[in-house]
């Protein structure tokens, strides 16, 4: 009405939707601990401000420039030299404000979507049945990477389908080994000594078994423990994944017949649950929507060999461990996908010269920094 009647323009007003709580006396503690600073400014300026984010160049700017600008009004200037034009923190704010703020455009939503379904109907993996056994490799995008904001430990992962229902599918992630080690001392039958083995405790998903203790899986891909019928296959596939006991790893390695390195040892699941009766969802509609595409069975042994190579997480192996779930996930293509990611890493962030691709990379080394790196 005041609009209307010419008192005020729509400019005048900012609109909310949601808001942000505190507990009695948090906030209090909370700028005691400068994790937040009061502002010395004039209402208008804060106004004025507030009012240049509205636009949607001001939306990607995710609210920064007027942090600095308010932050160099109370003599923070300091503060904001100390920060990098890079800074992870204000890159993954702007993609987090681009993915939940942003509406697209027409035309940039036509591109999204005619993108996902040529890649999804050109897919050998598309619509296929996938069932125990079956690898997976996480996807790549070339307008936004999946796994940046959220679940940030499938980004470049290395999955194995272990069960398959009406109920839910169960996996494992297979790259990415924890500072954990699996120990077993015992003796060597071959040289009547004894020998302690140390393998990487790999991190499987976030959840785990129901008994007191996790069970660890066991399971491995080589050729020659399959003719020797060490373990089974998981599934109907026997070219592909083998599960084997630990007391089973453990004697063929101590009479000769194995290597304790032939194995992945991993502890943890990941689980997609599904739509009554099964007819939707689980780990078939993520591949459906192009979240994870199924490794060629023909390139699983190289992968494996791969993953073979990394250790017990830590400092002085953080890059190396990397390296590898880098070098497991390229091999994991197939041919015909080889050149369907070309574009992603040429799309940035707004305003940045870092690519998403890069970024990416970087959430998932942080992810693991704070959640593998120690025991």
């Amino acid at each position: 009405m005041l609009v209307q009647k010419g008192v005020a323009e729509a400019h005048d007003f900012l609109t909310f939707i949601g808001y942000c709580g505190w507990d009695a006396g948090q906030l209090r503690e909370e700028l005691d601990q400068e994790s937040w600073y009061m502002v010395a400014a004039d209402s208008r300026t804060v106004l004025e401000e507030l009012q240049k984010n509205g636009a949607s160049e001001g939306i990607l700017d995710a609210g920064l420039e007027s942090w600095s600008l308010l932050m160099r009004m109370i003599g923070r200037q300091n503060e904001i030299d100390g920060i990098a034009e890079d800074d992870f923190n204000d890159l993954m704010l702007k993609e987090w404000t681009k993915e939940r703020l942003l509406f697209p455009t027409d035309v940039e939503g036509d591109v999204v979507i005619s993108e996902f379904m040529s890649k999804a109907s050109g897919s050998n993996s598309f619509g296929s049945e996938i069932g125990v056994g079956s690898v997976l490799r996480s996807t790549a995008s070339t307008q936004y990477n999946p796994f940046l904001l959220s679940d940030q430990e499938y980004h470049k992962c290395i999955l194995l389908v272990v069960q398959e229902d009406d109920e839910m599918s169960v996996g494992v992630i297979l790259n990415l080994p924890t500072a954990t080690t699996v120990q077993f001392d015992f003796v060597d039958e071959r040289i009547g000594g004894g020998n302690l083995y140390k393998l990487p405790e790999r991190y499987g998903g976030r959840f785990s078994d129901a008994s007191d203790e996790d069970v660890l899986l066991w399971f491995h891909c080589n050729e020659s423990l399959k003719d020797k019928g060490i373990g089974e296959p998981l599934g109907m596939d026997i070219s592909s994944v083998w599960n084997v006991s630990s007391d089973d790893a453990s004697n063929a390695i101590s009479i000769g017949q194995a290597r304790a390195e032939d194995f992945l040892v991993v502890s943890g699941i990941s689980v997609w649950e599904k739509a009554p009766g099964g007819v939707a969802g689980g780990i078939r509609g993520e591949v459906n929507n192009n979240l994870f595409e199924v490794v060629p069975t023909e390139e699983i042994s190289s992968v494996f060999d791969s993953l073979l190579q990394q250790e017990p997480m830590a400092a002085d192996t953080l890059e190396d461990n990397i390296a590898f779930i880098g070098l497991a996930w390229s091999e994991a293509q197939s041919a015909e996908r080889d050149h369907d990611h070309d574009d992603a890493p040429h799309t940035k962030v707004y305003k940045s010269n870092r690519t998403i691709s890069d970024l990416a990379d970087t959430a998932l080394k942080r992810w693991i920094s704070a959640f593998l790196l120690e025991s």
